[in-house]
């Protein structure tokens, strides 16, 4: 019970992040040591079918549950306290983060993997400094072009790092992805739905033989899109007050509150 209700937990905050603005589900996921077993999963279904699909079910309802109630009241979230949540979204990648670096050195780690580590994070938010300086494009809302959002916003998953839902802003299909969900349109859940699950299924595969022959690599990669993910988020007009620093902290105290509750589970577990 208590293992689901974490995992639960994880979802929602996956399926929270994933439709927030600068933050990206895949970073949660890689954070929160849920990334390598989605991957394996998608990459190859049936092999620990029953087992995986125990494991993942409480997680992907948080993640629903995540996104339905984030969508319902990210507009005024949004309009009124961006900088707060966004405060609290940083708190919690910081309190999590000592355990994906942990993670990320588990096969080994190399100066050379540092090296990468700190190019992947400066390239990075070069790239998504810019994208964010771009112009705003303008797409025509039919079937064809929410499959291709749900492309992009399944990338945040499969990239961790990558916030999906700032390219869908700038697209100008954020604001109508976030009503659809809202409000259970399902003439675009369906298409997100689609293109989503088509990029797991061609990219996973190649993730996973990534993992395989240099697992070390590919986590210091993604660390170093976790920490542009991070500063790309940071409310630059932020004020230094008590308010600001509660939910900083309560963020802070949230991740390490999660990793110490897995750390206690994982040890039950083997015991």
């Amino acid at each position: 019970m208590i293992k689901n209700a974490i995992k639960f937990i994880k979802g929602l905050l996956i399926g929270g992040g994933a439709i927030l603005p600068g933050v990206s589900g895949g970073a949660l996921a890689a954070i929160f040591g849920i990334y390598e077993p989605m991957i394996s999963f998608i990459s190859n279904p049936r092999v620990d079918f029953k087992k995986n699909v125990h494991y993942f079910v409480p997680i992907f309802l948080g993640g629903i549950a995540g996104v339905l109630l984030l969508s319902n009241v990210l507009s005024y979230f949004l309009e009124h306290n961006e900088m707060e949540i966004s405060l609290f979204f940083i708190g919690c990648m910081l309190g999590i983060f000592p355990s994906l670096v942990k993670q990320a050195g588990k096969h080994g780690r190399k100066p050379i993997h540092v090296i990468l580590l700190v190019v992947t994070a400066l390239v990075s938010f070069w790239i998504l400094t810019g994208a964010r300086a771009g112009s705003e494009m303008q797409f025509t809302q039919n079937f064809g072009i929410w499959v291709v959002a749900g492309a992009i916003f399944g990338l945040g998953f499969i990239l961790p790092g990558m916030s999906p839902s700032n390219f869908l802003m700038y697209m100008n299909l954020y604001e109508p992805m976030n009503n659809g969900i809202s409000d259970l349109n399902f003439s675009i859940l369906i298409p997100l739905a689609i293109g989503a699950l088509g990029i797991f299924i061609l990219l996973s595969k190649l993730i996973k033989h990534l993992l395989n022959i240099s697992y070390p690599t590919v986590f210091h990669i993604i660390i170093g899109l976790v920490l542009t993910s991070t500063v790309m988020i940071i409310p630059l007009d932020a004020t230094i007050n008590f308010a600001n620093f509660v939910w900083l902290a309560t963020g802070v105290g949230l991740g390490l509150l999660m990793t110490k509750i897995e750390q206690i589970v994982a040890i039950d577990a083997d015991s």
